[in-house]
């Protein structure tokens, strides 16, 4: 790949290896918090059954970066795009429709509650001309460029020295 975006996800419990060591260390810090915080100590919940973090697809285009969350049954006003200084977060919640207490669950798969995916942006975007789109259950969002950009050669010269090291000092 001779351009890596220049987006990097901050999320680190969607690296699917580290996903449960990240909930475990949110799970401590909300146990810590707890502590020090006689009033939450109530509704400590060690072990949520399920958590929600969309996946995210990230592309380059020659004047954008696209990227595409997959949020299924999250309705659009449930959902939040914002920049932060040159961080861009994409927050919401998957909310759990209806529970029948007359039935008995053998599995359940689907996951439900909010969710924070935060992108550090390059500093070739246009930030004030961000465009979010929401269909079908996707997220879409283009984060235009302020130039193309592209990869170029340095040629590598001989010898010790240079205006660096102290060879060209005047």
């Amino acid at each position: 790949m001779p351009n890596l975006p220049s987006i990097i996800d901050r999320n680190i419990s969607t690296l699917n290896p580290f996903r449960s060591i990240a909930k475990m260390q949110q799970q401590m810090d909300r146990l810590m918090d707890n502590m020090w915080n006689a009033s939450g100590a109530e509704d400590l919940d060690l072990f949520p059954s399920t958590s929600f973090v969309p996946a995210c697809n990230v592309e380059e285009t020659e004047s954008h970066y696209l990227m595409s969350f997959d949020v299924p049954g999250v309705k659009k006003e449930d959902i939040k795009v914002e920049l932060r200084g040159h961080t861009l977060c994409v927050s919401g919640e998957r909310k759990k429709e209806f529970e029948q207490k007359d039935k008995t669950t053998y599995r359940a798969e689907a996951s439900y509650g909010e969710f924070l995916r935060s992108f550090e942006l390059a500093e070739d975007v246009k930030s004030d001309q961000i465009e979010a789109q929401y269909e079908n259950g996707v997220l879409r969002v283009a984060v235009p460029k302020t130039r193309a950009s592209k990869s170029e050669t340095i040629k590598i010269g001989e010898g010790k020295g240079g205006v660096l090291w102290g060879k060209n000092k005047h």
